[in-house]
């Protein structure tokens, strides 16, 4: 497992926890009145779907899956590549729900303990074998919101043994400085997971995405629910694509401001944060319980990870007044427990 165990309290007014799009597009909230009866009395259908992600990657729909979230699609690449005890190298911590499913599928996970590094090529490495089933790596990582070069995941994919994949994560890539999905894409052993479910705002749809190889997205697609999407959620989901960056690129932009501005409120505060390239900063600091509470007195929800006693993660709200009522709570907390 993980190694995360995760403290998030009920009840705050602003929940900065989940690393969620606080405030959904406009534009998407306006057509939620205007979702088809069909979507309602019929079983869904989501070939259109995989067509329209799938072209943004001039992609056939043969090689693109839409599941329930990001999590259906990490469930059935564990149960696809890990069956028999085949093992799974990934790092710890990151994001629970891969060692989880891993697990679960009978595999064994061997994971490289680091925070400074999403994808340590050299360990990474080290650890593979003919047991291998899977890599996966989570970019930009979390909890960490730190990148791993494209280049480097490349050379993992060539270095791994017949039968294993690549699983890229790349939930948060979005908010990221660079996009490294058509690069991996030209590999016959790496699988790329998407999601709607962050920089879109849709988290509540359920909405992610497998990109690979026509075969293994084909194993992946027989190797779940038939219908793991609602229809609304489809329909919904080919509105917000078809709409395109009018939902994302504000909210974007707005997020990276904020990094660069809690980064510096953090370091001023004698935090130590992580050089982030997500929606959300991790930071460091002997503090970290009280600040925890602190801000919990004061209406916010953060993360905090009692394994990790040091650590708290705050999530970028991408909204302006929001944004400077956090860093008022932060100046605030950290006064009261210097």
């Amino acid at each position: 497992m993980s190694g995360l165990t995760v403290a998030a309290p009920p009840g705050e007014r602003l929940r900065l926890d989940h690393n969620e799009r606080l405030f959904p597009a406009p534009e998407l909230v306006r057509l939620l009145s205007r979702v088809p009866e069909s979507a309602l009395a019929r079983y869904p259908e989501a070939a259109g779907l995989e067509e329209s992600f799938g072209a943004a990657w001039d992609l056939d729909a043969g090689r693109v899956l839409a599941t329930a979230g990001a999590d259906d699609a990490i469930d059935r690449v564990c149960r696809r590549y890990l069956t028999g005890g085949r093992e799974l190298i990934t790092v710890n911590p990151t994001f629970e729900m891969i060692p989880a499913f891993a697990s679960l599928a009978g595999g064994r996970v061997r994971a490289i303990r680091t925070l400074d590094d999403p994808a340590p090529l050299a360990r990474t490495l080290d650890l593979l074998s003919e047991r291998t089933g899977l890599v996966a790596v989570v970019s930009p990582h979390n909890p960490s919101g730190q990148v791993a070069p494209a280049r480097r995941l490349l050379e993992i994919s060539d270095r791994l043994p017949d039968d294993a994949v690549l699983l890229a994560d790349l939930a948060y890539v979005e908010f990221a400085d660079r996009d490294p999905t058509p690069e991996l894409l030209r590999r016959d052993n790496v699988l790329v997971v998407r999601t709607l479910s962050k920089a879109w705002g849709l988290a509540g749809l359920r909405v992610g995405f497998v990109l690979g190889p026509r075969a293994a997205v084909a194993d992946l697609r027989a190797g779940g629910a038939p219908f793991p999407l609602s229809a609304p959620s489809i329909w919904l989901a080919e509105q917000a694509l078809a709409l395109g960056d009018p939902v994302t690129s504000t909210y974007v932009a707005a997020v990276r401001r904020e990094r660069e501005r809690l980064v510096s409120a953090l370091r001023a505060s004698g935090a130590e944060p992580f050089e982030s390239q997500a929606n959300f900063v991790l930071a460091s600091t002997d503090r970290a319980a009280a600040l925890y509470r602190g801000v919990r007195q004061r209406g916010i929800a953060i993360r905090r990870y009692p394994n990790l006693p040091d650590l708290v993660r705050i999530t970028l709200p991408g909204d302006e007044a929001t944004f400077c009522h956090l860093l008022r709570v932060l100046d605030t907390t950290f006064g009261h427990i210097s």
